[in-house]
């Protein structure tokens, strides 16, 4: 009989504990949830700060009180909005450095699938622009997609002629000491895109470096590089 009633004490006593370790989750996921809900209405009040002071996106990422409390997707998010409103770009991608070394679309603004589905990974090796300025830790101007000694897979320039990129830039985002972080490329229908793109990349590679983003491809001389015009 004390064996029996010990027993039931003891599953009781295992419930109590489990409904308590149920609840102080409860309690801490929804006080988490109210802390990001506060950090995202704070990212978005500093955005409209810098837009009020005369910046625009591209500005955002020079600001040290968004960058003080900016995750990754916030930056991956105004680097994406910084490419659209800051230069004459119809559309752009974002890719990152995986560990693995291959550059993976993380952000990106009218593109189909087929042209996401082809890009989806890209490495040095790649006769693409964005593996061009991954190797080289240099912009890739390209003036003409059809006609680039950089395209030289037929596949790949169906894809680019098919979403309407018929010359781009890619800048390689690189951090403080030159590892390339990501490249972010922006595409045109006719004319290569203008704007105040190499200040863009400078912020979002010191952007994606502070939020904690690393890469492991090292440039030689991302300061002393030049566009790169094919």
């Amino acid at each position: 009989m004390d064996q029996r009633l010990g027993q039931v004490r003891a599953a009781a006593e295992a419930q109590r504990r489990r409904a308590v370790a149920q609840r102080d989750h409860v309690i801490a996921r929804s006080e988490q949830s109210l802390v990001d809900l506060e950090v995202r209405k704070t990212r978005a009040a500093l955005r409209r700060q810098v837009r009020r002071r005369g910046g625009n996106d591209a500005a955002v990422l020079f600001d040290l009180d968004f960058l003080a409390v900016a995750d990754e997707p916030a930056v991956v998010d105004t680097i994406l909005r910084a490419a659209l409103t800051a230069t004459t770009a119809l559309t752009c991608d974002l890719q990152l450095l995986a560990p693995d070394g291959v550059l993976r679309i993380r952000a990106q603004h009218g593109f189909g699938p087929d042209f996401l589905d082809h890009f989806a990974e890209v490495g040095t090796g790649s006769p693409t622009a964005c593996g061009l300025a991954l190797a080289t830790g240099r912009p890739v101007v390209v003036t003409d997609t059809e006609r680039s000694r950089v395209y030289t897979d037929p596949a790949a320039v169906g894809h680019m002629l098919d979403a309407g990129s018929r010359a781009l830039v890619s800048h390689p985002l690189c951090d403080r000491d030159g590892a390339v972080l990501g490249v972010l490329s922006f595409h045109h229908s006719r004319d290569v895109p203008r704007g105040d793109l190499a200040l863009l990349a400078l912020g979002a590679g010191r952007a994606l470096a502070g939020c904690g983003h690393s890469g492991v491809s090292r440039s030689p001389s991302v300061t002393a590089a030049r566009d790169r015009v094919l």
